[in-house]
């Protein structure tokens, strides 16, 4: 049990005591010298472990190895990061890995850069049951694996990026390159002014969304695994990438 891992199932309240236990083992197993640790690793062999004395002895640890615990918000940060990395190298499964990570976004109270993995469960799950997808350009049933690795892969570039604070406001226009906020046309007779429409229709007009500076229409937005590439592509340089 890698300790970020650890950390990452404490913010979430779904560490056991097991994980605190194989945590103190595998630091045994590093050679790592500690009495506090064996203790804490010896706890895990008991029948019915003592969640107090866990607690204690992990705290305990902690201080041996001049450890600290990062608040909620860099927990979560941690945990998201090393699940990103173990479904890139295989150790978790991609599609289980989703399934932890789009809690991320209720936990984080709806932090923005979460809503990838809650857009990408939505998907995952209109794709296999063959109706398309809302967010992720070309994710399939077929290839589901391979695309959610390279989310994970991009979440991790994206979380070391200092993104703008309406990173998610932005588009990313795939005809002549355009980065920026996209603007709205109205494509339902736009020479009717609104308010004769809404009288004779009752309802609105249609809109789209359209590039702002070559008036393409529906530009990829950062909701979308293809837009966000296009943004990092545009704003960093090959060798950070």
């Amino acid at each position: 049990m890698k300790f970020e891992l650890l950390l990452g199932k404490r913010v979430l309240g779904k560490a056991y005591l097991k994980d605190y236990t194989n945590w103190a083992e595998s630091l045994l197993y590093e050679n790592i010298e500690s009495e506090n640790v064996a203790i804490l690793a010896s706890i895990g062999y008991e029948r019915a472990p003592d969640p107090e004395e866990v607690e204690r002895y992990f705290q305990k640890s902690l201080k041996d190895l001049n450890l600290t615990l990062p608040d909620e918000k860099e927990g979560l940060k941690i945990y998201a990061k090393a699940l990103c990395e173990q479904i890139i190298s295989g150790d978790l499964d991609p599609t289980k890995g989703v399934s932890i990570l789009e809690s991320f976004y209720s936990k984080s109270d709806y932090e923005a850069i979460y809503s990838i993995w809650d857009d990408l469960s939505e998907d995952l799950w209109m794709v296999n049951g063959h109706e398309g997808y809302i967010f992720n350009s070309g994710l399939t049933a077929e290839n589901k694996s391979e695309y959610i690795k390279g989310v994970a892969t991009q979440f991790i570039n994206l979380l070391e990026t200092d993104l703008p604070d309406r990173f998610f406001y932005l588009c990313a226009c795939t005809g002549c390159g355009y980065i920026g906020e996209s603007e709205l046309e109205i494509i339902d007779k736009p020479w009717m002014p609104n308010k004769l429409y809404r009288l004779i229709y009752k309802q609105g007009q249609t809109q789209r969304a359209i590039c702002a500076n070559c008036k393409r229409p529906f530009p990829n937005s950062m909701s979308d695994y293809e837009g966000r590439k296009l943004y990092l592509t545009a704003t960093q340089t090959p060798s950070s990438q």
